[in-house]
């Protein structure tokens, strides 16, 4: 009987500590978060891409590539899986708030025709593009990602020289 008290007693301890423990989803996430820091891109929660501008709630998460020029600055967001906003020469994706430069259209064109399906939206902003990801993937969505991301700045910032 004191043998079982002892071990009752143990587990009562022991227990919480366990809460601790990444699960297998927490594990893969950090790994993601870490190659995409290690490709100098930024993670952080964000909004979520239709959002309208009394709903403050951070519920998505960005991967976002800073712009390389200091000056240079856009404001658009396209979308898709949501109906707010307006139809796009993207196939299925949606803008809303604002509509990037004509100039880039092919590129964004490409670049949603490539990106993973897990990717709900492709957002410009002060601090660089980015999309919003929910993270349901592998190392290799974020390489595939990286690359789509240099090209759309790339081209972006191209039409500013």
């Amino acid at each position: 009987m004191t043998w079982l008290l002892i071990l009752l007693c143990l587990a009562l301890v022991i227990s919480p500590l366990m809460w601790f423990k990444q699960s297998p989803h927490q594990q893969q996430v950090m790994e993601l978060r870490r190659l995409a820091t290690s490709l100098l891109l930024q993670v952080k929660l964000h909004r979520r891409p239709d959002a309208r501008e009394d709903e403050l709630r951070l519920e998505t998460v960005c991967y976002r590539l800073p712009w390389s020029d200091a000056d240079y600055r856009q404001h658009w967001v396209l979308q898709r899986y949501s109906e707010r906003g307006w139809e796009s020469h993207c196939d299925g994706w949606h803008w809303y708030l604002n509509q990037s430069s004509a100039a880039i259209h092919d590129a964004l064109a490409q670049v949603t025709r490539e990106m993973p399906e897990s990717v709900t939206a492709l957002v410009a902003s002060d601090e660089g593009i980015g999309v919003i990801w929910s993270e349901r993937g592998d190392a290799d969505d974020v390489q595939k990602i990286n690359q789509l991301l240099l090209l759309l700045r790339q081209k972006a910032e191209e039409i500013c020289l």
